[in-house]
């Protein structure tokens, strides 16, 4: 089994790779100065703040981390990882992977954005001992969620941050 602690220090250093890679991703973008395009509004520069903002949160992140002492701030008596955990963290992963390999690019963004959306609350909100009229509730609000959701976000890049979807 894996202890909590070694599996925080792996995602926060996970999280730091991405947030350098996003960084450097962004700032070696095309500024597309031959088109005229102000310098505050450069393609990269989305990146370029998520990725300082992903670095500098998963940097404290694993200084927090580091500092503590092994098992210092677990509420467990094992401070390991239960199945349970590590079976929903898969699932976590496996819905994730779905998402961005297979639904966008082959159905339209929204539409890919409020599946992602609608699965993964029902995945991670809906019990098998759920009252029937919870589980109805629970389902409609994601339904409602995953729809504004989708409509929000494409309606976000490609209206405002004008970013050609997939």
């Amino acid at each position: 089994m894996l202890k909590i602690r070694s599996v925080d220090i792996a995602v926060a250093t996970i999280l730091l790779a991405v947030g350098i890679a996003q960084l450097i991703g962004g700032y070696t973008m095309d500024r597309l100065e031959v088109r005229h395009i102000p310098p505050a509004s450069f393609p990269g520069l989305l990146p370029i703040v998520l990725g300082i903002a992903m670095t500098i949160v998963a940097s404290l992140q694993l200084v927090g981390i580091l500092r503590s002492r092994d098992g210092e701030d677990e509420r467990r008596a094992s401070g390991l990882v239960t199945r349970e955990e590590l079976l929903r963290l898969s699932g976590l992963i496996a819905l994730c992977a779905l998402y961005a390999i297979v639904l966008v690019g082959r159905i339209h963004f929204w539409v890919a954005s409020s599946l992602f959306v609608a699965t993964f609350m029902l995945v991670f909100e809906l019990s098998p001992g759920m009252p029937r009229r919870a589980m109805i509730i629970t389902i409609v609000r994601a339904l409602v969620i995953a729809i504004l959701f989708g409509g929000a976000v494409s309606y976000l890049f490609e209206d405002l941050f004008l970013v050609r979807l997939p």
